[in-house]
């Protein structure tokens, strides 16, 4: 049975720790928070609904996946520029952290230090950033059938799928490969290399913490398991683009008009 462990500890013991030990500390668990949700977002949007899926609801999961991976390319590359600040945090780092994660730290820091690492080309590019020329030069590779964009009722089921066409046109190009998919599997299997040592450094970070900080007058005896028995199995959560909207209107309708109302 699955099940997490619910450790808890108070403000005044975590402040008994040295500043630059608590600043490091956090950022490292938020990094790992917003990696491990990305790459589960992305992971999630492939799955299929039992009855299958259509067209338009196949490029939305195209459009959720990639959103995804550039986003988790984008923060791999911001937790490299954190590690680089590892010394500032704890500057004895090689000598107290596991073994395990000062070779990742090193691995982390060789990997992005490369101009053209696939990730940090993603994250320059297509993440934070849009590149013009790029987009420019990506256009040419767009075929006849591929433009189809999808209008909704709502702004929230609008759909631009030519954008996306345009990215995926634009990797192959930025990775110089004969086709996207070439492209995306760089990606996937950087993205899985790179979250395997992240996880290394951040679990060795607050590894190191707790037993120097806190574990010495707060044991784990004080926390609690939790059963996950009750959570839904991976597979079966669906999450599509396209969704309706139709009841959210109702209600944002009726709060408008009872706003209005209070008003006369």
């Amino acid at each position: 049975m699955s099940e997490i462990f619910k450790f808890a500890y108070t403000r005044e013991l975590f402040d008994l720790a040295p500043e630059k030990h608590r600043v490091g500390f956090l950022p490292f668990g938020q990094l790992w928070n917003d990696s491990n949700i990305l790459s589960r977002q992305l992971l999630t949007a492939r799955t299929k609904p039992p009855e299958g899926r259509s067209d338009p609801d196949m490029h939305g999961q195209i459009a959720t996946e990639f959103l995804n991976l550039r986003l988790l390319a984008s923060r791999l590359s911001e937790g490299y520029e954190l590690l680089k600040e590892l010394g500032k945090f704890l500057p004895s780092w090689k000598d107290d952290l596991p073994s395990e994660a000062v070779s990742a730290v090193k691995n982390v820091r060789t990997y992005f230090n490369k101009s053209q690492a696939p990730l940090r080309l993603l994250r320059n590019k297509l993440g934070f950033h849009q590149d013009i020329d790029l987009a420019t030069e990506s256009v040419d590779g767009i075929a006849d059938e591929e433009l189809i964009d999808y209008r909704g009722r709502f702004y929230a089921t609008t759909l631009f799928m030519s954008a996306e066409v345009l990215h995926l046109r634009a990797l192959a190009i930025l990775f110089e490969v004969q086709s996207s998919k070439e492209a995306l599997a760089i990606l996937a299997a950087d993205a899985l290399r790179m979250l395997g040592e992240f996880y290394e450094v951040c679990q060795g970070y607050h590894e190191w913490f707790m037993e120097t900080h806190i574990l010495p007058t707060h044991s784990m005896a004080h926390g609690e398991k939790i059963s996950l028995a009750a959570a839904p199995a991976f597979d079966a959560i669906v999450t599509p683009f396209f969704v309706n909207f139709e009841k959210l209107k109702q209600q944002v309708d009726a709060r408008a008009a009872n706003a209005a109302n209070a008003l006369t």
